[in-house]
């Protein structure tokens, strides 16, 4: 059914017989091809579930076949009978920074006033990089690698008490990555690439 009435980007109205043939083919496709994603999207969700509890209560039936208490850490393997098919859960703890990783960014470039001044040279750029942020959060590898700088000044060691007050790992993605062994016995995964739903 052919919409009557279109609106634009700006939310204006634009009569049907104003809007070109192909603006509404291209909007009649975006808007086919969100639908599917969307479609998908929720399937893939109910699949992801659906293998987690089908993995989790094969995995306690074996904690408690075996008498072995869990580790906690909630990463184990199932296999099929031959070993052709591996699934792998695995937990991933995720580095995030509150608000004293401001206070330590703060304390860095106090650190670096005192030993080159305001220069914005070299060093300045290649500290200050650690601390960019993409996507509303920070590279926590780039954070954590100013710990390897072997600086022993008072302003920087107070800064790196201050990015550890600020680390929290409470956060954490859940993984499943399904395998199948090829011709050549090697695991082939499988990929979906859901881990993010």
């Amino acid at each position: 059914m052919t919409k009557k009435i279109w609106k634009d980007s700006s939310g204006n109205t634009v009569p049907s017989q104003y809007v070109p043939k192909l603006d509404k083919e291209r909007d009649r496709a975006a808007s086919k091809i969100y639908k599917k994603a969307l479609d998908l999207n929720k399937r893939i969700a109910a699949f992801k579930v659906d293998n987690f509890n089908i993995c989790d209560e094969l995995y306690n039936k074996m904690l408690t076949e075996n008498k072995v208490k869990s580790d906690g850490k909630g990463n184990y393997t199932i296999t099929s009978f031959d070993k052709d098919i591996k699934i792998e859960i695995s937990i991933q703890k995720r580095v995030e920074f509150d608000d004293h990783i401001t206070l330590a960014h703060t304390k860095i470039k106090e650190y670096l006033a005192a030993k080159t001044g305001d220069v914005d040279n070299d060093i300045h750029q290649l500290i200050n990089h650690a601390f960019q942020v993409d996507k509303g959060r920070m590279d926590a590898k780039r954070v954590l690698g100013l710990f390897q700088l072997k600086i022993t000044h008072k302003l920087w060691l107070e800064a790196m008490d201050l990015i550890k007050k600020s680390i929290s790992t409470n956060v954490s993605n859940r993984y499943m990555r399904i395998w199948k062994k090829n011709e050549n016995g090697d695991y082939k995964n499988v990929d979906l690439n859901f881990s993010s739903i």
